[in-house]
């Protein structure tokens, strides 16, 4: 990512290491409001399920986390 960076600045300037920058913060931003959405939404499917209420906080990460890995291996 810093190479990338690097010559991005080289040919346009110092302009271009802030907009990496920014698109990397926004891109965090999405993949926190993204795990936080999906947390929440099997976090109360699990409830719903009649999951103990100390077992579903622990499923919510589980499932992100498998979709996460999911995606990375394919």
């Amino acid at each position: 990512m810093t190479r990338l960076a690097d010559e991005l600045s080289s040919s346009s300037g110092s302009g271009a290491a802030t907009v990496v920058q920014a698109v990397t913060v926004i891109m965090g931003v999405v993949v926190g409001l993204t795990f936080l959405f999906g947390f929440g939404n099997v976090l109360n499917l699990a409830l719903r399920l009649a999951v103990p209420v100390w077992v579903a906080p622990l499923v919510a990460p589980a499932v992100d986390l498998s979709i996460l890995g999911l995606l990375l291996g394919s």
